[in-house]
């Protein structure tokens, strides 16, 4: 779910499967090491520059892209609350400082702290600095009353990244991003600190469901490489495409990518979605993304789902052509574009590498099967959020080049 920081948007139902990141980082000083005591790998700190940006943390954490102010410093109070404190259930819960710092933000955690919270959703500062050996309460080392990360940090998806990615994005974290000194309030939460939140039930198996489950399909031989179909089900399932789209993170549940089933699960856009008497009033309903032929993506060509990805662009609006700009008008980027809903995190998920974006379609074209769900279209204001995605809004494509001003290295 996305929420840009010119909008409000809340949605009209509680995903209890996400959780809010802790914690702080101590100051950049000298060359870093990362943790087997050598020097920090430069290629590793970009590689988690990358995934920050694509994964959108910045949406909820800070900053637009990483030129931006505020970036990855938390919750600020200034933001529409829908965007950095959210309400789950009588819970608030308060986008962390994610910087290096070493008193307000992640700078007194170690790089195996965060992995830790990133794989198993585990709250740094309750958790010692230990290689994780299970993932299920008083087995192995796993605490037996674990303190989780709170909602809505999107770790049960992220979980599914690899070692090396979840290091990576320590590793920028730890020694990309400059300290800032931002101290923002602990979230709140229940007794058991999320554990009923997060069930196998509720969250699905770590690792996924082995392919193909019984919302799944083998592709017809030939008709695709194999190997790409399996990326683009990696993707979806690390960037939370279930949560809002049905089956949350667990190919195996009902729903997987059907789309919403009723109006309690739409998402409020405008000023409604903080005083419901307010107006204007957009209803977002996630689409059906299986492969069926009236109600899905089954009548959109892989380079449309391609385009929707990269620049936005809604499949059934606009032509399978390849887009040669970013910018209306120009090019054969469409003068008037319709844009998907702001719910949807394609400002993120374009600074996806091509290959990625592909794969996502072909995943979606042929790795799932079709089901018959019609998904009521999303409300949208007359220029189809055309001044919501503005550069000044989203940022540029592809992101600034590092290191920015908030940021460390080169």
């Amino acid at each position: 779910m996305e929420r840009g920081s010119s909008r409000w948007i809340r949605p009209t139902v509680t995903l209890a499967a996400i959780g809010v990141v802790v914690g702080v980082v101590a100051a950049f000083s000298g060359t870093p090491a990362d943790i087997h005591g050598g020097q920090v790998n430069q290629a590793t700190v970009l590689r988690g520059r990358q995934l920050v940006i694509e994964h959108d943390c910045g949406e909820c954490h800070g900053g637009v892209d990483p030129a931006s102010d505020g970036w990855l410093t938390g919750y600020t109070g200034k933001a529409p609350p829908e965007i950095q404190d959210f309400h789950v259930g009588p819970f608030h819960t308060y986008a962390r400082n994610l910087t290096p710092d070493d008193v307000t933000g992640l700078g007194r955690f170690s790089e195996r702290q965060i992995f830790n919270a990133l794989r198993y959703g585990l709250r740094p500062g309750d958790t010692p600095d230990l290689d994780i050996t299970s993932s299920t309460p008083g087995q192995g080392n796993f605490p037996e009353h674990p303190t989780y990360l709170a909602p809505p940090m999107p770790w049960p998806s992220w979980r599914h990244m690899s070692d090396a990615d979840l290091w990576a994005i320590a590793a920028y974290l730890k020694h990309g991003v400059k300290p800032v000194r931002h101290r923002v309030p602990d979230s709140e939460g229940p007794p058991d600190f999320w554990a009923s939140a997060y069930t196998a039930d509720a969250i699905g198996t770590y690792p996924a469901a082995a392919f193909p489950t019984a919302n799944e399909t083998m592709p017809p031989k030939g008709a695709v490489d194999m190997q790409k179909v399996l990326r683009g089900r990696q993707v979806v399932v690390e960037h939370a495409c279930s949560e809002c789209h049905g089956g949350m993170d667990n190919p195996a549940a009902e729903g997987w990518l059907a789309g919403i089933t009723g109006p309690d699960q739409e998402f409020l856009v405008g000023p409604c979605a903080a005083d419901s008497t307010a107006t204007p009033c957009f209803h977002a309903r996630s689409r059906n993304l299986t492969p069926d032929a009236a109600t899905g993506v089954g009548r959109y060509s892989e380079r449309q789902i391609f385009n929707a990805l990269r620049y936005g662009l809604s499949p059934r609006e606009t032509p399978d052509v390849e887009i040669t700009s970013s910018t209306p008008g120009q090019g054969s980027f469409p003068a008037h574009p319709t844009y998907l809903s702001v719910v949807m995190p394609w400002r993120a998920w374009r600074h996806l590498s091509d290959a990625d974006l592909w794969a996502v379609a072909a995943y979606l074209k042929y790795g799932v099967k079709p089901a018959n769900n019609h998904v009521a279209d999303s409300d949208a204001p007359p220029d189809s959020w055309a001044s919501e995605n503005t550069v000044e809004k989203i940022g540029t494509y592809p992101a600034p080049k590092f290191p920015t001003a908030h940021e460390v290295g080169g």
